[in-house]
């Protein structure tokens, strides 16, 4: 695969990789890049009290939910024990 930094050289690469056509990619690539945002933007919401445990559940799944616990019990600890070598 080209290294290549720009989109116009990625957008390139993959119609002559892939022999599709440049605006089916595109449409691809929106359509992936949204729900990728909307999953960071719902994660964050969970994680900053806006959303119930169940609605992301719901939306994310179970395991991506159990991540995101994990991480926060993660971080609280770190935190914690920061503060008492303080």
């Amino acid at each position: 695969m080209p290294v290549t930094k720009n989109m116009r050289g990625k957008l390139d690469y993959l119609v002559r990789a892939t022999g599709r056509a440049e605006a089916e990619i595109v449409a691809q690539a929106v359509e992936e890049g949204l729900s990728e945002l909307y999953r960071k933007q719902v994660a964050e919401a969970y994680l900053s009290g806006k959303l119930e445990r169940e609605k992301v559940v719901h939306e994310l799944g179970k395991d991506a939910v159990e991540e995101l616990d994990y991480a926060r019990r993660s971080i609280d600890a770190d935190i914690e024990w920061g503060l008492k070598i303080a």
